[in-house]
């Protein structure tokens, strides 16, 4: 997504530090999560001090920003919703900026920066001038994320505030960016109907050269036009990524255009999605995963890689976006497991950016490091959660104790992005890494899901089973709103029961309970009245579903044998 040099430049103007005042319900891992409780709250103070959260002074605003480059803003905001009080403002900044076609920048950089000579390489409609601000903004024209990214940004600043009137006046541009990418020649496949791009290495911003970096300079050409640039003679394929993303978008539109009262807006973009589901599932599936790029046009000779058969960063992104099909999303976990399994490469980790990397090099990336092969917590965070919601709690489990080693090893910091022998790689900032990881512990283990805004349809299906913890304390509360859930979670083996006690905000409850392997549901009671539950299969794992519970304190326990 972004190249080395991003991030090794720190805006060096405009900038202080922020704090963060606790004084309504916080998001913790309380008592009786143990290690997991003790990572948690590292997580938090990872990524409410990082360097690259910042506030800036843009358009006569404050802005609270979490990375200056938008799409990794976005991907933190997944954490930093249930952790900072403003996580609109800096989203904002680039929605104002959105130009007349509907394409959004990537991000901003200060006059000065080396960046600058980009505006004599890109089109015009890729870059713009703030004087105000003296500062420049730029889309790297090769991207295809950004619009279906910024309504994922939009849907977590719903989610987090519950203001419609908020989203009612930027939905419109919403909506523009979307229709941007599938009408545009560049963004849009006439052949497929989906989102192409050129070939990069899955979601990442680069693509291939036709030499060395060195012997391309040699021929008289720019780097940064050869793996940054496109038009109409770029050859182009679909990424399964940019697609996934697109569907997700599609329905998070179409749930904020429900909750605004426009139904049939709605319904459209719920056609829209399940046309590119269906679209997607069937030209970029290759029977065990999705496969790295289907050529729209023909790859070029000096791509020295199998497409079809080349694992990639983005399908972890695709069973939590929800493209795939059950069986599908299976698949795709056990795929990471045998790589586990199999130690390829010697790795530490099978949390590839792609798989196999790209020989001799990838843009005088060698095989290992960053994107080509690297390994990184960007893919690690987000296969967790899709473990845990997919039947394999164990693995998500075994991805987390993994990460809190590596926590432990660096000190209390969690890197994003490594070698495949374990050594610290740069290019990335660690707070994306660190906002997926917080976000499967949520999700996943923890098993708070947000079913609409402010918790007020709220999924908890705790699985702290599959960690070896009978007794847990949750709660997850929103930065700006403070609205919260909490639950106090309780197992005893010998009696063999589970209680579980709820509060908090939401008005209706849906509560999925993980059984222990091998065993079957005896009794439910809710609040001391017996209740018919109903047992889910997921895979060989089994979780007991309990009658929808309207809002207030509840205490739920069931028996098992």
């Amino acid at each position: 997504m972004k190249s080395l040099s991003k991030v090794l430049l720190l805006t060096a103007f405009c900038v202080h530090s922020v704090s963060i005042s606790f004084s309504q319900p916080q998001t913790q891992f309380g008592e009786g999560t143990g290690e997991y409780g003790q990572f948690f709250t590292s997580l938090k103070t990872q990524l409410i001090n990082t360097e690259y959260r910042k506030t800036v002074h843009f358009g006569g605003k404050e802005r609270k920003q979490f990375v200056q480059w938008i799409r990794d803003n976005v991907h933190v905001m997944k954490a930093m919703k249930y952790l900072e009080p403003d996580i609109s403002s800096f989203w904002q900044f680039f929605m104002e900026n959105q130009t007349r076609e509907g394409l959004y920048y990537d991000y901003y950089y200060p006059m000065v920066a080396r960046e600058s000579h980009r505006m004599n390489l890109f089109d015009k409609r890729y870059w713009k001038i703030i004087a105000r601000d003296t500062i420049q903004m730029h889309r790297l024209p090769v991207e295809a994320d950004l619009e279906y990214l910024m309504v994922e940004g939009g849907h977590y600043i719903w989610q987090a505030t519950g203001d419609t009137a908020y989203i009612r006046q930027w939905i419109g541009k919403l909506e523009k960016g979307l229709m941007y990418d599938m009408t545009d020649p560049l963004r849009w496949s006439k052949k497929y109907q989906l989102i192409k791009r050129g070939y990069t290495l899955d979601t990442w911003d680069f693509m291939q050269l036709p030499t060395t970096r060195a012997d391309y300079v040699r021929q008289g050409h720019d780097v940064q036009t050869g793996i940054f640039d496109i038009d109409e003679k770029t050859p182009m394929g679909i990424m399964h990524g940019d697609n996934s993303g697109l569907y997700a978008a599609c329905r998070q539109l179409a749930q904020l255009y429900a909750v605004l009262g426009n139904a049939a807006k709605a319904s459209h973009w719920n056609e829209q999605a399940d046309g590119i589901r269906k679209r997607t599932n069937e030209l970029c599936w290759n029977g065990r995963f999705y496969a790295h790029f289907v050529p729209d046009d023909p790859t070029p000779s000096y791509l020295n890689m199998d497409q079809k058969n080349t694992l990639s960063l983005s399908n972890p992104y695709d069973i939590n976006r929800g493209l795939p099909t059950e069986s599908m999303a299976e698949s795709i976990i056990q795929t990471y497991l045998s790589l586990k399994g199999k130690n390829v490469e010697n790795s530490f980790a099978e949390w590839f950016g792609v798989y196999p990397p790209v020989e001799p090099s990838y843009a005088d990336y060698l095989p290992g490091s960053y994107m080509n092969g690297g390994v990184n917590t960007i893919v690690g965070g987000e296969l967790a959660k899709a473990a845990f919601q997919h039947g394999y709690e164990t693995y998500g489990v075994d991805i987390l104790n993994r990460m809190i080693q590596l926590n432990e090893k660096h000190g209390g910091k969690l890197p994003v992005s490594y070698k495949p022998d374990g050594t610290v790689d740069a290019g990335i900032p660690d707070n994306w890494g660190q906002a997926a990881v917080m976000s499967a512990m949520v999700e996943g283990l923890a098993g708070v899901v947000d079913k609409g805004a402010l918790f007020g349809q709220v999924e908890l299906t705790p699985r702290w089973l599959a960690a070896g913890k009978n007794d847990a304390s949750v709660t997850i509360a929103y930065g700006p709103s403070g609205k919260s859930v909490s639950y106090v979670y309780h197992h005893n083996s010998k009696a063999k029961t589970i209680a579980l006690s709820i509060k908090g905000d939401p008005k209706q409850y849906t509560v999925r309970q993980l059984l222990p392997a091998g065993k079957q549901v005896k009794g439910l009671t809710v609040d001391g009245k017996r209740m018919t539950a109903t047992v889910e299969k997921v895979l060989t794992s089994q979780y007991v579903v309990v009658p929808t519970i309207s809002g207030g304190d509840h205490r739920i326990e069931l028996t098992y044998r």
